[in-house]
């Protein structure tokens, strides 16, 4: 399991949400929710909206999601 999908895991569980829950408020499948999960896909090769959506409803900051440190985001925008 990658550490994008640890997080998403994480917080999924520490919010009490099934991936059922997580996947209908993000306007998603739960399949396709799941392969973030399990890491099967990353979250942050999605599109940029359904990477917000996903982040706004497990109440995560997408940058710290997509990047293990504000270096490494740092590195990316420069």
């Amino acid at each position: 399991m990658n550490r994008e999908a640890m997080i998403l895991k994480r917080r999924r569980i520490e919010l009490g949400l099934s991936q059922t829950d997580v996947a209908l408020n993000s306007g998603i499948s739960i399949q396709q929710y799941q392969k973030f999960e399990y890491g099967d896909r990353k979250l942050s090769n999605s599109s940029m909206v359904l990477g917000l959506r996903i982040c706004a409803v497990l109440e995560l900051d997408p940058y710290e999601v997509a990047f293990e440190n504000e270096k490494d985001w740092m590195k990316k925008i420069r």
